[in-house]
């Protein structure tokens, strides 16, 4: 745009020299022509400022590193010529960090036009993206007038990838896989235990008829089945801060948050109810996972809940947690290698690790002093890993 204003200036200048040397009436109709441009350029711009319409459409969600883009529709006035020129923010709330996307559009004039603007999906997380500023700029670039009523906060969610595995989680012989006590107040997925009975409502199953309570009160009735209160396999998220300062390790983060998904599920399906629990700075956050909204709700809660700097001192409140809930098995999910942590917390608990790593090539399993752990690459997918040994 500094090039237009000096362009403009020059010509300007010359036109004027030249009438001034030759009395050329040419020149001068030329270079007042031009000295009036600006001025028509402006009331052209202010005028499109009210009728200039834009609009945005944003997917909810994508597997990290797939395609995402923010489509804009912007549509202007048939006489305007220019530009708009608009600036997100987008802010990852499992990182912490905010980028700013500057984006310059030049529609054709008179009809709408779609823009897509591709936004970062290399790093999993929930984020945020608003549109801090929008502004009109004419062609010449004389004047920019900021478009009051334009507004955009929309949130997209990058997921890890998640494996198919199946998980064979080995327990010393007093630790039990069922919850020892069930929910007073919820209802859940356990038919071993009756939450309570009700009248049948259409979509229940038959098998959870009562056939003869129905039979006695002439009124076709079905077991609710309870939901444990007690998880005895718990779950750590164990990445931090401190583990992905730099950016190029945001492969690693991704893998630790689809490693510690892929095993929820598969213990989810294979009957195994668990807690799956992650440490911000602050109180521990405890997810229990016995069905797949359970387990879509923890997932959303750990792409949204900021990592915690590094992990905690001391773990004593996951000793509280793991009196409330029961947990005598932890499957610890992390991206560093501290021995002091993982013998501390053999202390408490039968543990595994998954060892998260960019610099491993391949799986390998080691014992230490009261846990046993695995290495496994960044670069792990359903072909190479069929199942996993906890």
């Amino acid at each position: 745009m500094i090039a237009n204003k000096i362009t403009y200036i020059v010509s300007v200048a010359l036109l004027l020299a030249t009438f001034v040397f030759t009395a050329n009436a040419a020149a001068l109709a030329a270079a007042a022509a031009l000295i009036a441009m600006p001025v028509i350029t402006v009331a052209a711009c202010r005028s499109s400022v009210a009728l200039l319409k834009l609009g945005f459409e944003l997917p909810r969600s994508c597997i990290v590193n797939a395609p995402l883009a923010l489509r804009i529709t912007l549509d202007r006035p048939l006489m305007f010529r220019g530009r708009v020129e608009l600036s997100f923010s987008v802010y990852n709330q499992l990182t912490g960090t905010r980028t700013v996307c500057p984006v310059s559009l030049a529609p054709a004039m008179g009809r709408p036009a779609t823009f897509e603007l591709e936004l970062d999906s290399t790093v999993c997380g929930a984020h945020t993206i608003t549109l801090d500023t929008a502004r009109l700029v004419d062609e010449m670039g004389f004047m920019s007038l900021a478009l009051e009523d334009a507004d955009f906060h929309g949130l997209f969610t990058v997921y890890p990838e998640i494996l198919d595995i199946q998980v064979d989680p080995h327990q010393s012989s007093s630790a039990g896989l069922e919850g020892t006590s069930y929910d007073p107040h919820r209802s859940g997925q356990d038919a071993s235990e009756v939450f309570d009975v009700r009248p049948y409502h259409e979509g229940d199953a038959v098998k959870s008829i009562h056939w003869k309570l129905s039979t006695r009160f002439d009124d076709v009735l079905v077991r609710e089945a309870s939901r444990p209160q007690d998880h005895a396999i718990g779950v750590l998220f164990g990445a931090f801060a401190c583990h992905f300062e730099q950016s190029s390790r945001s492969e690693v983060l991704s893998a630790v948050l689809g490693f510690t998904a892929s095993i929820s599920l598969a213990l989810m399906r294979q009957g195994y109810h668990h807690v799956v629990v992650a440490a911000p700075e602050g109180p521990l956050s405890a997810y229990p996972v016995d069905d797949r909204r359970s387990f879509n709700k923890m997932l959303d809660a750990l792409t949204a809940t900021p990592l915690g700097p590094a992990h905690p001192t001391s773990n004593e409140q996951y000793a509280r947690l793991m009196a409330a809930k029961g947990i005598s098995k932890t499957v610890l999910v992390t991206a560093g290698v501290d021995e002091q942590v993982y013998i501390d917390l053999g202390r408490l608990t039968d543990l595994s690790v998954l060892h998260v790593s960019d610099s491993v090539e391949s799986y390998s399993i080691e014992r230490g002093a009261n846990y046993i752990i695995t290495h496994c690459p960044v670069s792990s997918d359903s072909a190479r890993m069929k199942s996993l040994e906890l």
